[in-house]
């Protein structure tokens, strides 16, 4: 396994190994959303600093990661997730994913774990990307 997850009081720290495939990367989003303590969640810490991703990683992977996440929005609303990691190719695929917009949570990257937790510690929160009442009553219609 290529990657630990640690859990915190309020959040998920998990630090990746080596060569990280796109289904190991699956697999540990998987396993972290699927543990009980995930809906009580503030923060999620994802550190790269010792991995690299697999050469066949596209940006269009990260979408759909991102697009799939999404799906799990709203048992979790106000959570933060900060990409720690140095590799160019990594810090350029979290900043695509940063860009895309469809992450459900607030997304930003950092160089250190140190500063990631003084981000987390800072609440950026993203009560301003729920949906409207009317949007959520035009999708259940």
């Amino acid at each position: 396994m290529p990657y630990r997850i640690r859990w915190e009081g309020h959040g998920v720290y998990r630090r990746f190994f080596g060569v990280i495939t796109l289904g190991e990367f699956r697999e540990a989003n998987k396993e972290m959303r699927t543990d009980v303590r995930y809906e009580g969640i503030r923060y999620i810490i994802s550190d790269y600093l010792e991995a690299q991703p697999a050469a066949d990683i596209t940006e269009l992977d990260l979408k759909t990661c991102a697009e799939h996440e999404r799906l799990y929005f709203y048992s979790s609303p106000d959570t933060v997730h900060a990409i720690v990691a140095t590799d160019p190719k990594e810090v350029a695929l979290a900043r695509y994913y940063e860009s895309l917009g469809v992450s459900p949570y607030c997304v930003a990257d950092f160089a250190t774990v140190a500063d990631a937790r003084g981000w987390i510690a800072s609440n950026p929160r993203l009560g301003w990307n729920r949906p409207t009442q009317d949007a959520m009553a035009a999708a259940g219609s």
